[in-house]
């Protein structure tokens, strides 16, 4: 039964195993990466947020454009009970320190060294947010792959019982507005609302389990992301 987030994606491993479910253009060259690596993945990453003391129900927040290890990060905080906190990364410091410590953010991944900069001036001025980590490589800041590698060998049966309790109608995400008529709003969508939304459309959409499909809009935005 496909009820949760992380239902879609065990139920394209058991049906629909793809070489290449997400694929990404670097440096010229189309980079794949098959189902089973993007939940091995997730695994090792939903287990090293654990590692670093994160308990089910926490925020962790990501700023970053479209790119694979998005779609990681997503599925390894829903498989650990969590609650990804998506911010577009074209805001200014300010949203971000409202969003980061109204959401009560405990970490946040960033894509690059500019929104590095941009979150790490304001880190002093949110409570709840205790690390910064990147997804490019910068001698500044650590590696979101270190927390994937506290993940490695770890048992999954820690992500598999977490799994096991969470609820369709538990929160999900809680995605910002662009706060046009004054502060950004968080609306919390539930793990029911997006997967719904998703499952519903199948039919009204011309897709096959062999279509392919590219991101355009941000990933943080709920219709790219259903």
């Amino acid at each position: 039964m496909v009820t949760r987030i992380f239902d879609l994606h065990f139920h394209q491993l058991n049906n629909y195993p793809k070489k290449d479910a997400l694929t990404a253009k670097i440096n010229g060259e189309w980079i794949p990466t098959s189902t089973q690596s993007f939940i091995d993945q997730a695994y090792e990453f939903g287990l090293g947020l654990l590692e670093n003391g994160l308990k089910p129900g926490d925020k962790v927040a990501l700023i970053s454009s479209n790119r694979p290890e998005w779609h990681i990060i997503d599925l390894g905080i829903a498989m650990a009970g969590m609650i990804n906190v998506p911010i577009y990364p074209t805001i200014t410091e300010e949203d971000y320190q409202y969003i980061l410590d109204d959401a009560e953010a405990k970490l946040c991944f960033v894509a690059d060294d500019e929104l590095f900069k941009k979150v790490n001036a304001i880190i002093d001025k949110v409570p709840s947010l205790s690390k910064i980590f990147s997804l490019d490589k910068l001698n500044n800041c650590e590696n979101w792959s270190l927390v994937k590698d506290q993940g490695i060998g770890k048992d999954r049966k820690a992500l598999d019982d977490i799994m096991a309790t969470v609820k369709e109608t538990d929160l999900a995400t809680l995605i910002y507005t662009s706060g046009t008529t004054g502060r950004p709003k968080g609306v919390m969508l539930s793990h029911k609302n997006l997967v719904s939304n998703s499952v519903t459309s199948r039919d009204r959409l011309p897709v096959t389990s062999d279509s392919k499909s590219l991101s355009f809009l941000p990933l943080c935005h709920v219709y790219e992301r259903m």
